[in-house]
């Protein structure tokens, strides 16, 4: 393995493992407000108690995910040097606004969980959640914001910094509003909250089928009910985004399109769906092989709904830019496993309005488990297919990442220990966290607790 590769592979495994502490950072903060404001609204005893205990969590992440951060950045600079050269004068705004939303979201998240009990009116206190949740989403945006800059990059003359070198006419103000930027946003933070919240119904489901008493599976049914109607709308919004994602990808990154659809040529209309397969290539043509092919359907989604649509074929861009085809198969995953929840969840909501009981099914509870551990490798194939599908650029059109690369050696121990330690990280970070939103005996709780006031003085 050369260093450029080992630099890709080492920066891959910390930004994976990263996203799963980040996921659940924000999943836990947009929940938040919801529980509370339920437990305020209704005086509900296990409402106010599970906000507690998801506060709890949420502290844990934080605390993981800013310092896993800072492993970010240092990475960035040490790994990809060049690449920080041109995002120290290009892109640097959205990085301070990212420092800025994390002292919100730090500055908040201290006084909602260390000052609970100082806030007399209870609904002051509520009111720290959009604090909370409004600072771990715009770290979110704004780190979002760099990537789409990546992937349609602007802000300085491409052209002259392609001839000789050198940034001139930089304009870093409008970095944050690329063609992709309010696509990606919009996707990435609908995703990872959906991802987020079906991992802590997983907990629920979890927990509910433990319980030794009704109190405790009162409690975690409860937290069901929330975090369900919640995914609901979030995989709705998330085909939605996902599909103005690809249609961003028509226009500004043809090459990707092509390759996530493989489409060896240009189809002018009635373009096929591909599932799986891959391209080989036989007396300089190339054949899709393998696979399932759908007649019509590319076309039918790329043009909503116009079978006129034409679509990119990977001849028209020099082999050497090609992504790697594999991200066909890992955007294949990803859409058939986005479905495979969505039609869960329906099949819940048709439940529900049958008045089937789900939240009080042992085979809902299992099937909530399953399908949330199916999320994960959909959530993180995403990603996969995100950024493997820009390669070879890490700027997209601009510069490569072994252009980019730092070639030392003197990166693959410490690297290596990294990703070891990372490895021992993640799992004991969503045990430590689940342990402490299941500490407590829930029956002796909840018989001696008492809603605070919401009304100051009262």
């Amino acid at each position: 393995m050369n260093i450029g590769t080992f630099d890709r592979l080492l920066f891959a495994y910390s930004i994976g493992s990263h996203i799963l502490i980040v996921l659940m950072s924000i999943g836990l903060s947009v929940i938040l407000p919801v529980l509370e404001y339920i437990a305020i609204k209704y005086k509900d005893v296990y409402y106010d108690l599970l906000t507690r205990r998801v506060a709890k969590a949420l502290v844990m992440f934080f605390a993981v995910g800013t310092a896993s951060g800072a492993v970010m950045a240092v990475e960035l600079i040490d790994l990809f040097p060049k690449f920080m050269t041109i995002i120290a004068v290009v892109g640097v705004l959205p990085f301070y606004y990212e420092i800025f939303a994390f002292f919100l979201e730090t500055i908040m998240l201290v006084s909602y969980y260390y000052y609970w009990d100082v806030f007399k009116n209870r609904m002051h206190h509520w009111l720290l959640t959009f604090g909370v949740a409004g600072g771990t989403l715009a770290s979110a945006v704004f780190i979002t914001m760099i990537n789409a800059w990546m992937n349609t990059p602007n802000g300085f003359n491409i052209s002259y910094y392609e001839k000789t070198g050198k940034l001139i006419d930089v304009n870093p103000f409008i970095t944050a509003l690329t063609p992709s930027t309010g696509r990606e946003v919009f996707h990435v933070v609908i995703v990872t909250a959906f991802a987020g919240l079906m991992v802590l119904g997983a907990f629920f489901a979890y927990q509910y089928l433990r319980a030794k008493t009704e109190e405790a599976k009162t409690l975690y049914m409860k937290g069901l009910k929330v975090t369900f109607p919640m995914n609901m709308f979030l995989i709705i919004m998330a085909g939605l985004s996902g599909t103005l994602e690809m249609s961003g990808l028509l226009t500004y990154q043809p090459e990707k399109y092509a390759a996530l659809d493989l489409n060896p040529y240009p189809i002018a209309r009635d373009a096929p769906e591909h599932l799986f397969g891959t391209i080989v290539e036989k007396n300089g043509h190339y054949y899709v092989l393998g696979g399932i092919k759908i007649p019509f359907v590319q076309s039918l989604l790329a043009g909503n709904g116009n079978l006129n649509t034409p679509v990119p074929g990977l001849s028209q861009f020099p082999t050497s830019t090609w992504p790697p085809l594999a991200v066909h198969d890992t955007f294949d995953l990803m859409v058939i496993g986005g479905t495979l929840l969505g039609l869960f969840l329906l099949s819940v909501l048709i439940a529900w309005i049958l008045k089937k009981k789900p939240y009080e099914s042992k085979g809902f509870m299992v099937a909530q488990i399953l399908f949330a551990i199916l999320t994960i490798p959909i959530y993180i194939g995403g990603w996969v297919t995100d950024e493997v599908g820009r390669q070879p650029w890490i700027i997209y059109n601009v510069m490569t990442v072994y252009q980019a690369a730092n070639y030392s050696p003197s990166i693959i121990v410490p690297g290596y220990l990294i990703m070891a330690f990372y490895t021992i990280l993640m799992p004991f970070s969503y045990w430590y966290a689940f342990r402490l939103m299941k500490q407590g005996d829930v029956k002796k709780e909840i018989s001696s607790y008492k809603m605070p006031s919401t009304a100051h003085g009262r």
